[in-house]
């Protein structure tokens, strides 16, 4: 994986960690889902 593209891999990482976060703490258990499976997607790319 060249460098720029694993390091926008690694910001979306970081960014739907922290939406996650924030749906979880808030209750929001569908988006919360949603993120997962992003999260889950955006790994098996890796």
């Amino acid at each position: 994986m060249a460098m720029p593209q694993r390091d926008n891999t690694i910001e979306e990482l970081k960014r739907l960690d922290a939406l996650l976060e924030y749906a979880v703490e808030h209750g929001e258990t569908e988006e919360a889902e949603r993120i997962r499976a992003e999260l889950r997607r955006l790994a098996e790319t890796i």
